[in-house]
C-alpha cells in the first residue's frame, strides 16, 4: 500500500513538474548566438602511444556559435592545450598545440537553447565535424576534428555540456616529433598521428530573436479614440 502511495505521489508530482514547466518555458525568448569557455584534456595517438586517455594534460578554450534552429548550429572555436607524447630517456615528451576549427552541430533532440516550448528538450546528446588548422612543433597542418556530446539548458540563456573530440592531422606525421618510424605509406589523411579532448563548457546565449515578442505573438497597441 505504501508503495502504491508513493508511486502516484511520484506520477503527480512528475505531471506538475511537466505542466509547471510547460507553462514557463514557452515564455522564454529565442537567441541566434551562444558564446562560452571550456576546459579539459587532450591526449594524443600514434607512434609513441596506443593507449586512450594515457598522458592527459590541460587543454582550454572559447568559442562562438550560431544557432540555426534546434537541430543545427555552427561554431568557431579555439582550443590551446598540452598532449603527452610519452617518456624518452626518462623525461615526458609533450606537444603545445593551438587550434582554430569552424565545427557543425547536429542535436539529436529539439534543443532547448533557442526557445523552450512544446517539442523541444532541455537535454540533447549531439555529433559534430568540421575542418581547422593546428600550430604544433613549429609547424601548422590541417585538421579535422569529429566527436560526440552531450548538452544541458540548465538556467534561462545558461548551456552547461561535456564532449569527447578527435582531431585527425592531415598531411604531417610530426605532432609526436616521431616521422613514420615504421615507414608506412603516407598521404595526406593517412598517416599515424591523432590527439582527442575530453572537455566541459558554461555557454551563454545572446542576441534575441524577436524582443518584443517573447510569448511568440507580436502585441499591437491600442489605437485612441
Amino acid at each position: 500500500m505504501n508503495h502504491k502511495r508513493i508511486l502516484l505521489a511520484l506520477a503527480v508530482l512528475l505531471i506538475t513538474a511537466n505542466t509547471v514547466f510547460s507553462q514557463t518555458d514557452y515564455k522564454w525568448t529565442k537567441y541566434y548566438m551562444e558564446a562560452g569557455l571550456l576546459g579539459g584534456g587532450s591526449y594524443y595517438l600514434g607512434d609513441a602511444n596506443e593507449t586512450p586517455f594515457k598522458y592527459m594534460l590541460p587543454t582550454g578554450g572559447l568559442f562562438l556559435k550560431y544557432k540555426f534552429n534546434g537541430h543545427w548550429e555552427i561554431k568557431l572555436q579555439a582550443t590551446l592545450g598540452q598532449a603527452g607524447i610519452g617518456e624518452f630517456d626518462g623525461k615526458m615528451r609533450k606537444t603545445s598545440f593551438t587550434d582554430l576549427a569552424f565545427i557543425t552541430e547536429f542535436n539529436f533532440f529539439n534543443y532547448a537553447s533557442m526557445r523552450l516550448e512544446p517539442g523541444t528538450s532541455r537535454v540533447s546528446p549531439y555529433i559534430f565535424g568540421g575542418l581547422g588548422l593546428s600550430s604544433f612543433n613549429q609547424v601548422a597542418a590541417p585538421i579535422v576534428p569529429f566527436g560526440i556530446g552531450v548538452k544541458w539548458y540548465f538556467a534561462n540563456r545558461l548551456n552547461l555540456g561535456m564532449y569527447w573530440s578527435t582531431q585527425k592531422t592531415l598531411g604531417n606525421d610530426k605532432f609526436d616529433l616521431i616521422d613514420n618510424p615504421l615507414g608506412i605509406r603516407t598521404n595526406l589523411w593517412l598517416n599515424n598521428d591523432w590527439y582527442s579532448t575530453i572537455a566541459v563548457y558554461l555557454s551563454i546565449n545572446f542576441w534575441k530573436i524577436c524582443p518584443a515578442c517573447i510569448d511568440g505573438s507580436v502585441k499591437v497597441k491600442k489605437r485612441r479614440r
